[in-house]
């Protein structure tokens, strides 16, 4: 839930922390006792593109006048969302995708609810009437709109769940994507807490996103499926926070069909620990971009500069001024309106020892900048990064200027051609 890096073990792959269990663990069971304080309304139409257009066969938003700032309001699209599985392990896949403006009209937006990831013995602790709820983005039981998107998938981090950063991966699909976000039963919040996720076998989170893609295929391939013949499975982009952002380096290292990896306080190569063996240890030849905020103490810039260092050009490195390792993810708005988690359990008399605290709060608090202040960057470089791998945006002027725009928030842009 609080997507924490871990140390490192023989196979190069991140092992449980003991420590970090214990943190998510108590404010997990925190957590659970109470309502979030900004309950879902109504969905509403917006749009910042002026139409779009056909291109090789997708739907893509119109942007005449490419910059700094285009993404940062929502696309013209509506958002839809559904929950598939994946055929290997039986782990679901949250989707959100493009709809029409017209079929959210008056529609409730979807929430998610972060007990539901807690473990059966845990969420007995709940009382009755609580929840954890927050808007996952999209509507419900709506149509893909006419057209064809690109595939772009999602990795969690560590201890973390499907619709931990739906801040971002809803708005993508305002902007035209077809965006996939597995549960990762190797690493999940009911993994990390010891519970069964009821997996038959566990996979790793490579293997989630691959059998993903094969998922998003298989329903475009076939027809009744909402997404018949709506996804461009040619064009693939892939996302990730923190473990996430080292699993969709991994991703792309062996898998060609990945055209860019976006890493969000987190990549492979570069870091402490490194994989000697496997997907981990291979720079990707593909186009990357990395994300850090410069007072993340979980994965630290210095890492991410030197992960940076070791990828292969086209690249690019954004610094977000004074951001923790949170600036990526919903978690430090959950609960926001009480306070957040360790004021909630200050209140429940629920003790949470000072070395565990960080781990909880890193980029919650001040004079840490706060999330949502760094989210528009975040779409913006992600949106931009995408389009123009995908050729949507000859120019990469959507990437260029980020200092300047965001004077208080962008820390750093640094890119290689």
């Amino acid at each position: 839930m609080w997507n924490g890096a871990r140390p490192r073990g023989t196979s190069g792959r991140p092992i449980r922390s003991v420590l970090a269990r214990g943190l998510v663990l108590t404010v997990a069971v925190v957590a659970t006792a109470f309502v979030a304080g900004a309950p879902a309304g109504a969905a509403t139409t917006s749009g910042a593109a002026s139409g779009t257009h056909v291109l090789d066969g997708d739907t893509v938003p119109v942007v005449r006048h490419l910059g700094p700032t285009s993404f940062t309001s929502p696309g013209p699209f509506g958002v839809g969302e559904t929950t598939l599985t994946l055929p290997t392990d039986g782990a679901p896949v949250e989707v959100w995708y493009p709809a029409t403006q017209a079929s959210i009209v008056g529609q409730p937006v979807a929430t998610y609810d972060v007990s539901a990831w807690l473990p059966p013995a845990l969420q007995k602790l709940i009382p009755a009437g609580f929840s954890v709820t927050y808007p996952s983005g999209g509507v419900r039981g709506i149509a893909v709109a006419p057209g064809r998107y690109p595939l772009v998938v999602f990795s969690h981090g560590y201890a973390g769940f499907r619709d931990q950063s739906t801040f971002l991966t809803s708005f993508l699909a305002s902007w035209g994507f077809v965006v996939a976000a597995p549960d990762h039963y190797s690493r999940d919040l009911t993994e990390v807490l010891g519970g069964p996720t009821g997996a038959t076998a566990k996979t790793t989170d490579v293997d989630d996103l691959e059998a993903t893609i094969a998922l998003i295929a298989h329903e475009n391939a076939t027809a009744g499926s909402p997404f018949h013949h709506h996804v461009d499975t040619a064009r693939v982009g892939a996302v990730g926070h923190s473990d996430g952002g080292v699993a969709v380096e991994a991703l792309a290292a062996v898998d060609p069909k990945v055209a860019t990896f976006i890493g969000l306080a987190g990549a492979t190569v570069g870091l402490p620990g490194d994989a000697k063996q496997g997907p981990d240890s291979i720079v990707p030849k593909q186009p990357g971009l990395l994300m850090s905020g410069t007072a993340d103490t979980v994965v630290p810039t210095a890492g991410m500069i030197t992960a940076y260092g070791k990828m292969h050009a086209p690249k690019r490195l954004i610094l977000i001024k004074g951001a923790g390792h949170l600036v990526f993810a919903d978690i430090c708005e959950v609960g926001a309106g009480q306070g957040g988690l360790l004021a909630i359990a200050n209140a429940l008399k629920v003790p949470i020892p000072a070395s565990l605290k960080p781990l909880a709060t890193d980029g919650c608090d001040p004079p840490d900048l706060p999330p949502t202040q760094g989210w528009p960057v975040t779409r913006q470089a992600t949106i931009a990064q995408l389009r123009h791998v995908f050729g949507f945006d000859a120019s990469s002027a959507g990437l260029g200027g980020l200092v300047a725009a965001y004077p208080n928030v962008v820390a750093a842009d640094e890119s290689k051609s």
